[in-house]
C-alpha cells in the first residue's frame, strides 16, 4: 500500500462549502490528526474518506488508484466512530467479528483473530457478554478491537474518545497507539481536542471553515504558526494577543499600546521594520512571561508588561495566573492576559499590580488585518512533505 493522497477535496451541502479545496499525503505507518474547532470540516473530510459522502470536486487515491466513486465497502477502510456504532443485539465477540463475517472471511481466521484483538484491549474475559452489560470504555474498546482485527487499508477515527472520562481517555489513547504501530498502516484521527492531537499525531492539519490552515508537527504548530488562528488554537492556556502599534527608534523597534512598551527581539525586527507606523497583533504564550527575578533572561523596561492579578488557579505543575493590564491611562477596557508559573503564586497577591518580564524572543507577530504571521507566514501551510 503506497501513500493516502487527498487533492483539492471540495464538499458542498446545498451551495454551502463544508471542505474547501483541503490538500494532503499520509504515509505508510503516519498517523495524521485533523483537529478544529467544531463545525470545520474534519468530520466531513473523513466521511469523504470513507467513502461515506460523495465528492463534489478533488479527488482522493490510495496509492495510485482514485476511490472517488468507490463502494465504502470496497475501500478497505476501518472506522472507529464516535457512538462506537456497535450492535446491542451482538455479543462482544461477535461484534469484533462483524466484519470479518461480512467479507466471508475463514471461520477459523475469525476464531483465532477476535480473541487475539480482544487481548491487545484488555477485553478478552468480556467476549461473551452483550453491550449493555459493558462500560463506556469497554464498549469503546470493542469498538477499537473490531477495527484491529480487520488488515485495512486506511483507518479512521472521528472522535472516539469524546464520550470518556480523563483516565479513561489516556488508556484510550495508549491503545490507539498500540492499534497503529501494530497495523503499520496510513491513520487519519479527528478531534477538536490539540492536546489530544499533540499527544497521537506525527503531523497535525489543523482546520478552520472548511480549509487546512497548517500541516505540521506539534512542535511546528506551536512554535511556527502561520496565522492567528494556529496560534491561538494550539497551546493550553491559548497564546495571549495584544494589538499594538510598530515604532521604529533608531536602531531599535518597538510595540506599543494599552500601556505597553516592548522592544522587539532583534531576531524579528527586520520583519517588524516594515510595518512601521502601522498595527499588528503580538502574541505572547503564558509560559513566557516570568517573574523578573526568576527570569532566564535579563528583564529592562523594555521587556517588561505589568498587570493585576484576577484569579489564580493552582496547577499540579504550579499555577495559572489570570491579569488585566493596567491600562495606558486614557479610560480603556484594560485587555485580559494568562501567565503559567512553575511556583504557586501566593493568594496575597490577588488584586495587586505585578511586574512581568516577557522573553521577547518567543513572541509572535501577526498582520492585524490578515492575521498572517509576519515571521512565518511565508511557510507553506498545507501542503505533503
Amino acid at each position: 500500500m503506497n501513500a493516502i493522497t487527498v487533492d483539492n477535496l471540495v464538499k458542498e451541502f446545498d451551495r454551502k462549502r463544508a471542505v474547501d479545496r483541503v490538500s494532503f499525503e499520509i504515509q505508510e505507518g503516519e498517523l495524521l490528526v485533523l483537529v478544529g474547532p467544531s463545525g470545520c470540516g474534519k468530520t466531513t473530510t473523513l466521511r469523504l474518506l470513507g467513502g461515506l459522502e460523495p465528492v463534489s470536486a478533488g479527488e482522493i487515491r490510495f496509492g495510485e488508484r482514485v476511490v472517488n466513486d468507490i463502494r465504502p465497502k470496497d475501500r478497505n477502510v476501518a472506522m472507529v466512530f464516535q457512538d462506537y456504532a456497535i450492535f446491542p443485539h451482538l455479543t462482544v465477540f461477535e461484534n469484533i467479528a462483524y466484519g470479518l463475517r461480512s467479507r466471508r472471511t475463514p471461520r477459523q481466521v475469525v476464531r483465532d483473530r477476535v480473541p487475539e484483538a480482544a487481548k491487545t484491549f484488555r477485553i478478552e474475559h468480556l467476549l461473551a457478554r452483550k453491550p449493555r452489560q459493558l462500560s463506556g470504555g469497554e464498549r469503546q474498546r470493542v469498538a477499537l478491537s473490531r477495527a484491529m482485527v480487520r488488515d485495512a487499508s486506511l483507518y479512521l477515527y472521528d472522535e472516539p474518545l469524546s464520550n470518556l472520562d480523563a483516565q479513561l481517555r489516556y488508556q484510550a489513547r495508549e491503545d490507539i497507539l498500540t492499534l497503529h504501530r501494530e497495523k503499520g498502516r496510513p491513520t487519519i484521527y479527528v478531534t477538536h481536542d490539540q492536546s489530544e492531537a499533540m499527544a497521537l499525531g506525527d503531523r497535525i492539519a489543523v482546520m478552520n471553515a472548511g480549509r487546512i490552515q497548517q500541516v505540521g508537527s506539534g512542535a511546528d504548530l506551536y512554535d511556527r504558526p502561520v496565522n492567528v488562528f494556529v496560534a491561538y488554537f494550539i497551546g493550553t492556556p491559548s497564546i495571549n494577543l495584544f494589538e499594538l502599534q510598530v515604532e521604529v527608534d533608531g536602531d531599535r523597534v518597538l510595540a506599543t499600546g494599552s500601556g505597553l512598551r516592548l522592544e522587539l527581539h532583534p531576531s524579528m525586527a527586520g520583519e517588524a521594520r516594515r510595518y512601521a507606523g502601522r498595527k499588528i497583533k503580538l502574541g505572547v504564550r503564558p509560559e513566557h512571561l516570568h517573574v523578573p527575578r526568576m527570569a532566564p533572561f535579563e528583564v529592562t523596561d523594555d521587556t517588561t508588561i505589568h498587570g493585576i492579578v484576577n484569579l489564580v488557579e493552582p496547577t499540579s505543575a504550579g499555577s495559572t495566573v489570570y491579569l488585566a493590564l493596567s491600562g495606558d491611562g486614557a479610560g480603556s477596557e484594560p485587555q485580559d492576559f494568562v501567565a503559567t508559573f512553575k511556583v504557586r503564586l501566593p493568594a496575597r497577591y490577588l488584586d495587586q499590580e505585578i511586574p512581568l518580564g516577557v522573553d521577547m524572543s518567543k513572541v509572535h507577530l501577526f498582520d492585524a488585518e490578515t492575521g498572517v504571521s509576519l515571521l512565518h507566514g511565508g511557510e507553506t501551510a498545507a501542503v505533503p512533505r
